[in-house]
């Protein structure tokens, strides 16, 4: 089982395309999208429905929570408020409701080994922003949900919103698509073992 994961598009189509192509390349079995299809581009419709007909498992990120929810619900974005409201306008209802479906999560198991995939890890997952903070990453708390039960029960766990390569423990964390330093993920799962790696795309 191939499994490639890809994140944060903000709105770069020519980057979407290049990773699709590059996933298709690889013959992945299946494909998922961690979140973040909006903010920083200009092509985020665009992006929206290429990732609607690529066929890839979409998940929620915090993009897509503000966009269904408001900036309301994370007191650090208050300045995006006016992009979101303008972001919402332009959106049709189908659009509207395809990001309200997304989940905020997904999980395969092959060979008996579970894979988690999600945005980022979670700080409450029934909150209106389930999310870890990114500054979690600089005041222990991520490592310490690293350790958390909730993540070593997985044997990976692949998130994005970091914009950054990195592993610590079981979980992986994926640059940008979208962005600067952009790469890809290609998860190999066997009877034997769990292999990732990761791929440049500029």
């Amino acid at each position: 089982m191939k499994i490639a994961v890809f994140t944060d598009v903000h709105g770069n189509l020519k980057a979407l395309k290049n990773v699709l192509e590059q996933i298709k390349e690889k013959k992945a079995d299946k494909a998922v999208f961690l979140g973040d299809i909006f903010q920083r581009g200009n092509e985020e419709i665009e992006c929206l429905e290429l990732l609607k007909k690529s066929g890839a498992i979409c998940l929620k990120g915090n993009c897509e929570l503000y966009l269904e929810h408001g900036v309301d619900i994370d007191p650090d974005v208050e300045y995006l408020r006016s992009y979101y409201d303008g972001m919402r306008q332009k959106l049709s209802s189908g659009q509207m409701e395809f990001i309200r479906q997304m989940p905020l999560f997904h999980e395969e198991e092959c060979f008996g080994r579970k894979i988690h995939f999600s945005h980022f890890l979670f700080k409450d997952i029934d909150a209106p922003y389930p999310f870890l903070q990114l500054s979690s990453l600089k005041n222990g708390i991520f490592d310490a949900a690293c350790k958390s039960n909730e993540v070593a029960k997985y044997d990976l766990v692949a998130v994005g919103h970091s914009h950054q390569n990195f592993e610590q423990g079981n979980v992986v964390s994926l640059s940008a698509t979208g962005l600067e330093g952009a790469s890809f993920l290609l998860i190999e799962a066997t009877e034997d073992k769990i292999n990732f790696e990761r791929f440049n795309l500029n």
